[in-house]
């Protein structure tokens, strides 16, 4: 709040825009296609809403079935990766250097995914624990890098246009949740889980060539 109480606004007149939200769609798109960078940001954004973010909603399923917690401690271990996010999002802004964007995004993600696997799949509360604090800290190298990746690469007249697609980009969550519920009922919570993660890694190594271009 002291943060935001604090920000000046510089008023400056501009040329109003007076194309329709359909133009401005397509025009984004059609900006989209031509840039590699932006469309390996926005791809990148795809696959963690499909594959990662909805195995968030098993901590409290495998925390109960798997790692037989009750309420209390599946509350905690809930709370973890919030953890991880904050000491991740810290990390970033102290240490962070620009040339260092890309790798924290896709290896970010990457970090995410592996550590929903090692979650999924271990045993030990303790050990289960430290591997959602590292999906705390994969999670916050993508979510800070995803809009400052945006920000860097669009040009100022296209930012408004390509944030919108990002927020499409991250609106295709609900499908990773219908597929994450469909394999649950026909593997179990624990498998499905480790299947929607280890698939997230299999899509971030196939679309290689569209991550590389960010720079």
């Amino acid at each position: 709040m002291v943060a935001v109480l604090r920000i000046r606004i510089r008023s400056r007149t501009g040329i109003t825009d007076t194309a329709s939200v359909l133009q401005r769609v397509r025009e984004g798109l059609a900006w989209v296609r031509g840039d590699r960078r932006m469309s390996g940001v926005l791809l990148v954004t795809v696959i963690f809403n499909v594959f990662g973010w909805p195995c968030l909603s098993m901590i409290p399923v495998l925390g109960k079935d798997h790692l037989n917690l009750g309420p209390e401690g599946v509350g905690l271990l809930a709370g973890i990766d919030g953890v991880g996010a904050f000491i991740g999002a810290l990390a970033i802004a102290s240490l962070s250097r620009p040339h260092w964007y890309t790798r924290v995004y896709v290896g970010g993600i990457t970090l995410y995914m592996a550590a929903l696997i090692a979650f999924a799949t271990i045993p030990w509360v303790s050990l289960a624990g430290g591997a959602l604090l590292l999906v705390g800290i994969g999670g916050a190298g993508f979510s800070v890098m995803q809009a400052t990746l945006v920000y860097l690469h669009a040009p100022p007249e296209m930012r408004a246009r390509i944030f919108g697609l990002l927020s499409v980009c991250i609106g295709v969550g609900p499908v990773g949740f219908f597929y994450l519920g469909f394999l649950s009922e026909v593997v179990g919570a624990q498998t499905a889980t480790v299947a929607l993660a280890a698939q997230g890694l299999l899509a971030i190594l196939v679309a290689r060539r569209w991550w590389r271009a960010i720079a």
